[in-house]
């Protein structure tokens, strides 16, 4: 909670800021790309963990690889 990630995300979402994104897999597989966010949603405070849930939505090209 808290962190750099959390704070950057959030800004970006309700700033509708264009930023690169890495999305991993637990395959290992990851989509790269520029992306905004159009949907961040928080929940489950518990023993200082919390669940997110992003909607990203593609500004161009989106690599795909391992």
């Amino acid at each position: 909670m808290n962190s750099a990630a959390e704070l950057r995300a959030r800004n970006n979402a309700l700033s509708s800021v264009v930023d690169d994104y890495s999305v991993m897999f637990e395959s290992s597989d990851t989509l790269r790309g520029k992306f905004f966010i159009t949907k961040l949603d928080f929940a489950g405070d518990y023993n200082g963990e919390r669940t997110y849930t992003m909607t990203l939505q593609s500004t161009g090209a989106v690599s795909f690889g391992s």
